[in-house]
């Protein structure tokens, strides 16, 4: 019996002494500087000055890699206004990514002596006082005119859908954007010109025939239905 017993015990012993191995290294891991933040390194980010992105996600250096908790950094930083997502990464053995996604300013809203730049979804993440001055570039993009803007609002989405399907050339001479409905929306161009652009499908289409139309003089033109443009 004892000669039947001893490989079986040899493998538990072994299995034993594995286990503890690795409970041991996990612990040295958690509770040592042997894998520890030695740099955080910080990419994609263009308008959000990486000093700030490391100083909101609160991550000392000598901080033990798996006592990071990822989640609340990303969240930490996704709080800054202009940062649409990031993602947190630990990089052994001792460095830490963060990526950051920035958001995308598309539009200006108009509000009394207040000034709100809306990104790509709608959502309004920047705030001027025009007594206190409003920088230049924001002041270049084109303004939204619609009665209930936002992420969740329809004739937003689609109307901001059909601005980002602008080539860049067509898309400097918008001043304005009115939208009553996602299916009725105009551009105020340069030259007191208006479009009339319909909804946000078929936006390559629709781009290409204003180009042409913009060659003959006219007040207004309309690409509602590409196939059959107007003007006058």
């Amino acid at each position: 019996m004892m000669a039947a017993r001893s490989p079986r015990l040899r493998r538990l012993y072994a299995a034993t002494m594995v286990v503890a191995v690795v409970v041991g290294l996990v612990l040295i891991a958690y509770l040592t500087p042997l894998m520890s933040v030695r740099s955080t390194d910080v990419q994609d980010n263009k308008v959000v000055p990486t000093d700030e992105i490391l100083r909101v996600a609160q991550v000392s250096d000598g901080t033990p890699l798996l006592q990071v908790d990822t989640r609340a950094v990303a969240q930490r930083i996704a709080a800054i206004p202009s940062v649409e997502s990031v993602r947190v990464q630990r990089s052994y053995p001792s460095s830490l990514l963060i990526t950051v996604t920035e958001r995308t300013p598309r539009v200006i809203i108009n509000d009394h002596t207040k000034v709100h730049v809306l990104d790509r979804t709608g959502v309004s993440y920047l705030n001027y006082d025009r007594r206190e001055g409003v920088p230049p570039e924001v002041l270049k993009l084109p303004e939204l005119v619609t009665s209930n803007p936002g992420p969740t609002d329809p004739t937003t989405k689609a109307t901001l859908a059909a601005v980002a399907g602008l080539p860049e050339p067509l898309l400097r001479q918008v001043i304005r954007v009115t939208a009553t409905s996602p299916v009725a929306i105009e551009f105020t161009l340069t030259g007191k010109r208006t479009v009339v652009w319909g909804d946000s499908d078929h936006g390559d289409e629709k781009a290409r025939t204003l180009g042409d139309l913009l060659t003959r003089k006219a007040s207004m033109y309309n690409v509602s239905s590409p196939e059959y443009p107007a003007y006058k």
